[in-house]
């Protein structure tokens, strides 16, 4: 299987995602739709649903993004609270914020830029979750998960599996108590088995 998660954008039930945007008056509708537009991009993998009545993109089952119009301005929310505070202050410049909810105007898309830094540093909040839990799993700055698998004791243990930063799975393996043992499987970006290891 060359790619973990082979869709972007369609999960979002009935529609809702689009309904949500729809029914936005202008300019939000067109400022949001310009912000989910660019969360696409970075978050290639992303699965698009409606996270406290707000459109999100959800990576690996965890709402990484969201954003929603109000009369007055548009937010962006992060869904952590520590997010923001991880950004550098001239990053936030300019913006009213506080620790869950990033304001901006009604007729200005976030930037690009500045998305990519929120989007990173949301994502680097559930890599340290996952840092030295019993269940491992690190994601890229893509939103694409970079490994999976389980640890014993503090020590990688049982089935594991790493993918490239495109999606590509790269390699399986088990481990027992931090050492290799096994089969290991080498994959090609295409799926196609390269190697094949007994440890």
């Amino acid at each position: 299987m060359p790619r973990m998660v082979d869709s972007a954008f369609v999960s979002a039930p009935e529609g809702a995602f689009a309904d949500y945007l729809a029914q936005q008056p202008e300019p939000q509708r067109s400022t949001l739709a310009v912000v989910a537009a660019r969360l696409r991009a970075i978050l290639p993998d992303a699965e698009a649903c409606i996270s406290y009545d707000m459109p999100g993109f959800r990576v690996d089952g965890t709402v990484v993004a969201g954003f929603a119009g109000f009369v007055k301005h548009c937010s962006y929310f992060p869904h952590s609270g520590a997010t923001l505070s991880r950004l550098p202050a001239a990053a936030l410049q300019g913006y009213d914020c506080n620790a869950g909810t990033l304001r901006f105007p009604i007729d200005r898309p976030l930037p690009v830029g500045l998305l990519r830094q929120l989007v990173a540093a949301r994502i680097e909040l559930e890599n340290e979750k996952y840092a030295t839990t019993p269940t491992a799993r690190r994601l890229y700055d893509n939103g694409r998960v970079e490994y999976r698998g389980k640890r014993r004791n503090g020590q990688m243990h049982g089935d594991w599996s790493f993918w490239r930063k495109d999606g590509s799975l790269m390699r399986t393996g088990s481990f027992r108590d931090g050492v290799q043992v096994g089969v290991w499987r080498t994959f090609d970006r295409t799926g196609g088995l390269v190697k094949e290891t007994m440890l």
